[in-house]
C-alpha cells in the first residue's frame, strides 16, 4: 500500500545479456542461472519442514528470528532477520514500503537483502499469500510463496509470486530463486540486491525488472575483500532502540549509551561524548568519556556519570557521538539523538505528543482510505488518568476516522489490549487540532505505556507530520490490522496524542463481599463485609458504603476511617446484619457511591445467595473472648454445644482459612499461634445462628 500515487511500472523479464555484475565497494558479485558458473535454479520445497511466517499483511514485517549461528554478510555477521511482506529481509529491523528506495542508497532502513522488493501484500479477503521459514545450522531458507502486488481495486490485490531466499552460512553466499511470477505493480520495482548498514554500499541485480520463472541469481561474498573498513558506531542512546521519553519538570533522567565496531578492522581507543541540547539547541550539560580499544563486532557501554533534570518543560535531545577514528568509513552512524519531552510538573491536564508545534502542511494518508499511525506513549506522570486522544488533521473531504488507545500488554510490550475506541465523524474531524475524550478514562497506577491510533474510515483525510527534529523513533503504521514501524519513521513524527490528567482524581470501588460467596446458604442476621479499594490517585475517605439484598432495602454507611491510599483496601463492616423477611435466592449486591467518581464500572460486586426464612436472625447472647489480646489460644465462651465453624477475617480483608471446632460445653479453643499480630474479626457459624467478636493477637 502507497501514501502518494504512482504511475503503473511497465516490468518485462530480466534480460539474458547481462549474467553477472560487480563488484561493489566491499567486493560482492553476482552470477545468475544464465551465466556459466553460475547457480542452478532448484527450488527447495520448505512448505512442509519450514515454521509458517504468520502475521504478515500489508507493508508490515515479522521478527525479529534469531538465526542458530551467524551469517556473514559483509565485513560484520548478522543473526537477527525481520521478513517483510514487501519480499526483502532486514538485518537491524525497519519497514520498507513504496515509494521503495534505489539501491544503495543512505538514509532510511538499511542493511537488507532485497528478494523480490515490491508493493506486495498479504491483506485482502481470500489473498492466498504465505510464507515460509526454515533454519539449519548451515543455511536459512525464507519462501515467498503465491503473494500477490497490493491494488487499489477490489480485492485489494492482483497476480501471483512465488520466490525464494537462502542464506548459506557456511560459503556466505545469497541466493534467490523464482519460481513463479505474475502481475503488474503500480509502485517501482521490483528491487533485487543487498545493501550494507552504510546504505551507501550495496550491490543492485536489477531495479523494476521482472524475473522470469526458472530463474536464480547469487551473490557471492568475496574471499578477500577489497575495503578494509575502520568504523565505530552509536548503537543506542539511553535505551536499546533509542526510543523518546517523556517526563515531567524535577524527574532525574539517567543518561547512557551503547557503541559498536561495526568494521572488520581492530578499533584503537576513540572518544565518545554526550550532550543534552535544550528546546531551542543550547547546550545544557557535556561529558566526554575515552572508549578504549574494541575488535571488529565489540560492543561497550558509554560508562556515563551525569544524570539530567530538566528544568523547564520542551523538547530536549540527548545526542552522542564519536569521534577520534582514523579513516572512519561511515559518518552517518557516529550520532544518535534521543528525543525528551518534558512537561510541566504542575499542570493539571497535559496533551502528551512526540510533535512540536509546526507540521509539513501535507501530512498523510493511506491509498484506499483503509489504513492508520500510531504513536506509542508512556505517560510523563504517574498516577494518572488518560482522558482523551489527540490529533491535528491537515485535511479532510469528507471522511470519518477511528480513535483507539491500546494498553501495551501484548507480545514484547506491543499492541494488546483495546481499552478505548471512537468513530469521529467527518463533520467534527476537520482541518486543525482536535481533542476526543474517553467514555472511561484509562486509570493509569503503574509504569507503562499506550499505544494511541488514528485509522482512516474512508478516503481523503490526513494526519499532520512533524518533519523537524528530534524525532522519537515510536510511530507505526497500521494496515488491516497489521502493525509495522512507520517506514519513516526516523524523519517523521505524527500530531497524535493523549491527554492526560494529574491527581487528584477520585476512583474507588468494591473488590467484593468477605465471607459471602456464590451460591451459599446465608441465614439472617448475617453481617456484610465490604472489602473496598482506591483506584485513584489521592487518598479518600468520608464515601457512601451501600448494600441491598434482591429487591429489598438499601443499606448505606458512610466509610469514615484511615483515608485509604492509592492501591490500597479497607475492611468495610455494617452496623446492620442481613435481615430479609422473604428470604429466598436472590443477588447480594455492594457498592460505593463516592462524590465524583470517575469510574462507576468498578463500583459494585454481586454474589447470589440463598437465604432461608425462619431462622434465628442473631443470637442475643454475646459469645466471651479470652484472653484478649491472646498469644498462643484463644478461649471461646458462651457458643451452643455441638461443632462449630469459625471463620477468621484480618484488618485487610483477607480470609484465613476455615475451623471446625468442638463444642460439647459451650466452651472451644482456638490456636491462634500461626497468626500475623494484629486485629481480627471471628464469626462463628453454629446451628442456625451466626455470632460475632472481635479480638487481638498480641
Amino acid at each position: 500500500m502507497r501514501i502518494a500515487t504512482l504511475g503503473v511500472a511497465l516490468i518485462g523479464p530480466l534480460s539474458l545479456l547481462a549474467a553477472m555484475g560487480g563488484p561493489d565497494q566491499y567486493g560482492y558479485i553476482w552470477k545468475d542461472s544464465d551465466e556459466p558458473g553460475g547457480p542452478v535454479y532448484n527450488w527447495i520445497d520448505i512448505t512442509a519442514t519450514g515454521i509458517p511466517v504468520t502475521g504478515l499483511a500489508d507493508d508490515n514485517t515479522f521478527g525479529p528470528y534469531i538465526m542458530e549461528g551467524n551469517m556473514p554478510y559483509y565485513w560484520y555477521d548478522v543473526k537477527k532477520v525481520w521478513v517483510g511482506s514487501n519480499g526483502y529481509v532486514a538485518f537491524n529491523g525497519g519497514n520498507i514500503a513504496a515509494t521503495f528506495p534505489v539501491l544503495p542508497s543512505a538514509g532510511g532502513t538499511e542493511n537488507y537483502i532485497a528478494a523480490f522488493m515490491s508493493d506486495l501484500t498479504f491483506a485482502g479477503t481470500g489473498n492466498p499469500a504465505q510464507c515460509y521459514l526454515q533454519d539449519e545450522s548451515t543455511r536459512l531458507i525464507i519462501s515467498w510463496i503465491n503473494v500477490p502486488f497490493w491494488n487499489v481495486a477490489a480485492p485489494g490485490y492482483t497476480g501471483s509470486n512465488t520466490f525464494q531466499l537462502i542464506l548459506n552460512k557456511q560459503d556466505s553466499t545469497i541466493t534467490i530463486q523464482y519460481q513463479a511470477i505474475s502481475g503488474t505493480t503500480s509502485s517501482n520495482g521490483p528491487i533485487i540486491g543487498i545493501e550494507s548498514l552504510t546504505g551507501s554500499i550495496g550491490l543492485a541485480r536489477s531495479q523494476s525488472l521482472m524475473p522470469a520463472a526458472g530463474y536464480a541469481v547469487r551473490f557471492y561474498n568475496p574471499a578477500v575483500p577489497l575495503l578494509q573498513v575502520a568504523d565505530a558506531a552509536v548503537q543506542w542512546v539511553d535505551e536499546e532502540g533509542t526510543g523518546g521519553t517523556m517526563a515531567a519538570v524535577g524527574a532525574t533522567l539517567p543518561l547512557a549509551a551503547q557503541v559498536q565496531n561495526t568494521g572488520n578492522q581492530p578499533l584503537p581507543a576513540f572518544t565518545v561524548s554526550s550532550k543534552v541540547l535544550g528546546p531551542s539547541g543550547q547546550v545544557m550539560l557535556t561529558e566526554t568519556v575515552d572508549i578504549p580499544p574494541l575488535s571488529p563486532n565489540g560492543t561497550m557501554g558509554v560508562p556515563l556519570t551525569q544524570t539530567f533534570a530538566p528544568v523547564g518543560p520542551g523538547t530536549y535531545t540527548h545526542r552522542v557521538e564519536v569521534s577520534g577514528v582514523a579513516g572512519d568509513l561511515i559518518a552517518t552512524n557516529n550520532t544518535m539523538d534521543r528525543e525528551m519531552v518534558i512537561y510541566p510538573s504542575n499542570a493539571d491536564q497535559v496533551n502528551a505528543s512526540w510533535a512540536g508545534p509546526l507540521d509539513n502542511g501535507v501530512g498523510i494518508g493511506w491509498n484506499g482510505g483503509n489504513g492508520g499511525v500510531a504513536a506509542y506513549i508512556i505517560p510523563p506522570f504517574v498516577p494518572c488518568q488518560i482522558t482523551g486522544t489527540t490529533v491535528r488533521i491537515t485535511s479532510n473531504t469528507g471522511s470519518s476516522f477511528a480513535m483507539m488507545v491500546y494498553d501495551d500488554d501484548g507480545p514484547d510490550g506491543g499492541p494488546g489490549t483495546l481499552l478505548d475506541s471512537t468513530v469521529v465523524a467527518a463533520s467534527n474531524g476537520g482541518p486543525g487540532d482536535h481533542v476526543y475524550p474517553l467514555p472511561s478514562p484509562v486509570q493509569v497506577t503503574a509504569a507503562g505505556g499506550y499505544y494511541v491510533v488514528w485509522y482512516m474510515l474512508g478516503a481523503n483525510v490526513n494526519i499532520a507530520v512533524d518533519a523537524l527534529p528530534p524525532f522519537s523513533l515510536r510511530c507505526y503504521e497500521v494496515l488491516g490490522g497489521a502493525w509495522a514501524e512507520y517506514r519513516d519513521r526516523a524523519t517523521s513524527d505524527f500530531h497524535l496524542g493523549l491527554q492526560i490528567q494529574q491527581p487528584p482524581f477520585v476512583d474507588v470501588g468494591v473488590l467484593g463481599l468477605v465471607g459471602i460467596n456464590n451460591g451459599q446458604q446465608v441465614p439472617n442476621g448475617t453481617t456484610v463485609q465490604a472489602l473496598v479499594k482506591n483506584f485513584g490517585n489521592a487518598a479518600i475517605t468520608g464515601f457512601p458504603v451501600n448494600y441491598r439484598f434482591g429487591n429489598g432495602s438499601v443499606v448505606s454507611q458512610n466509610y469514615t476511617g484511615t483515608p485509604v491510599s492509592p492501591g490500597n483496601s479497607a475492611l468495610v463492616t455494617f452496623a446492620q446484619p442481613l435481615v430479609s423477611a422473604s428470604g429466598g435466592s436472590d443477588a447480594l449486591c455492594t457498592w460505593t457511591s463516592a462524590a465524583a467518581d470517575i469510574h462507576p464500572d468498578n463500583d459494585t460486586s454481586c454474589v447470589d445467595i440463598n437465604m432461608p426464612v425462619g431462622i434465628v436472625q442473631w443470637d442475643p447472647t454475646p459469645i466471651r473472648l479470652f484472653p484478649d489480646p491472646a498469644q498462643d489460644f484463644l478461649f471461646i465462651e458462651g457458643l451452643p454445644a455441638g461443632a462449630v465453624i469459625a471463620d477468621l477475617v484480618d484488618a485487610s480483608g483477607a480470609m484465613q482459612p476455615a475451623r471446625t471446632l468442638g463444642s460439647k460445653t459451650g466452651r472451644c479453643t482456638l490456636d491462634v499461634r500461626t497468626l500475623a499480630p494484629g486485629t481480627y474479626f471471628l464469626r462463628i457459624h453454629a446451628l442456625n445462628t451466626v455470632l460475632h467478636a472481635r479480638f487481638v493477637k498480641q
